[in-house]
C-alpha cells in the first residue's frame, strides 16, 4: 500500500481543481474578495495553504472580509 503525500500549499491551478472550478473563476474570486484565503508568496508563486483552504469550505466559503474575522477570533 502506497501512502499519499498531500501538499501542504497548493497553486492556483491545484487549488482550482481542487474546487472543482476553472483557474480564471478562483483568479476572480480572489481579486473581488469571494475567494476568502490570502494566497502566500514563494518567490514569484502564489500558494494557497490547502488546510486553510479546506477550513474555509467547511465555514460555508465566506468572502473574505468575513473569513478574516473569523480567523482572528481563534
Amino acid at each position: 500500500m502506497e501512502n499519499k503525500i498531500e501538499p501542504l500549499l497548493l497553486s492556483f491551478s491545484e487549488a482550482a481543481s481542487l474546487l472543482n472550478i476553472s483557474r480564471t473563476l478562483l483568479y476572480q474570486m480572489h481579486s473581488d474578495g469571494r475567494l476568502g484565503v490570502l494566497p502566500l508568496k514563494l518567490g514569484r508563486r502564489s500558494l494557497l495553504r490547502r488546510k486553510e483552504l479546506e477550513s474555509w469550505i467547511d465555514a460555508g466559503m465566506p468572502p473574505r472580509v468575513q473569513w478574516l474575522k473569523t480567523r482572528e477570533a481563534i
